[in-house]
């Protein structure tokens, strides 16, 4: 884990510029999502298939139980042509968080990815559970991969766990317990937007600290799954 100063203001400018050309590249109408939700008839993969009125059919060719490789045959915009070899991918949603400490610091991963030749730098992330709003899901991630939580959540076990004596505060696995146990219990429900997808909005004023600056989708027009930055 690596600790990096950077001006915040770039870094929300980058994440910002992202997620507003991943929406110029991603720009279905009502109409052609309505029922892009269709549940998945496989027993592995976890998430759910996309399907609308210009899906005419769905082969899968491989998955596991986060991804799933797909061959659509697709009606075109037009509705003149039919392609039956469109790629398709399919992946569980996904959060990346940029965490800054309180000293002004950014927290990323020295990492190395299969599929990035060399040495990376990766933020906090993980994938959105099942039922779970993306928010909560990134506050699970930061506590899971860091041991961290924003300066509200630290006023809750202040406030709830105010009495417990020194040992119980210096036992770091009861008090990561203690903050789960908070997460969970501040757990917000899925919404959904225009087009059945997950949002990924923070509720106003619920905790200052946090910040949502968008989504994106990873494989844009050949699916993949919706990644929500915070």
């Amino acid at each position: 884990m690596l600790y990096f100063r950077l001006n915040a203001n770039y870094l929300a400018a980058a994440f910002v510029a992202l997620y507003f050309l991943s929406r110029f590249f991603f720009k279905p109408s009502i109409n052609t999502v309505k029922t892009h939700h269709a549940p998945s008839s496989s027993t592995i993969y976890k998430g759910t298939t996309w399907w609308s009125d210009r899906t005419v059919a769905v082969r899968t060719v491989a998955e596991t139980s986060f991804a799933r490789c797909d061959i659509h045959t697709v009606v075109s915009e037009d509705g003149q042509k039919v392609f039956n070899d469109w790629i398709f991918l399919e992946e569980v949603n996904a959060v990346n968080i940029v965490v800054q400490t309180a000293e002004g610091k950014f927290v990323v991963f020295k990492q190395y990815k299969y599929a990035v030749p060399g040495e990376t730098f990766s933020p906090v992330g993980g994938f959105v559970d099942d039922g779970e709003h993306p928010w909560t899901s990134a506050k699970r991630e930061v506590l899971e991969e860091l041991g961290l939580g924003s300066s509200a959540t630290l006023e809750r076990v202040n406030t709830n766990f105010g009495n417990r004596d020194d040992r119980f505060r210096n036992d770091p696995k009861r008090m990561r317990n203690v903050v789960i146990d908070i997460i969970q219990h501040d757990a917000i429900q899925p919404t959904f937007d225009e087009f059945d997808i997950p949002e990924g909005h923070i509720p106003t004023s619920d905790d200052p600290d946090w910040v949502f600056l968008g989504r994106y989708r990873t494989a844009v027009n050949r699916g993949g799954g919706f990644t929500y930055l915070y």
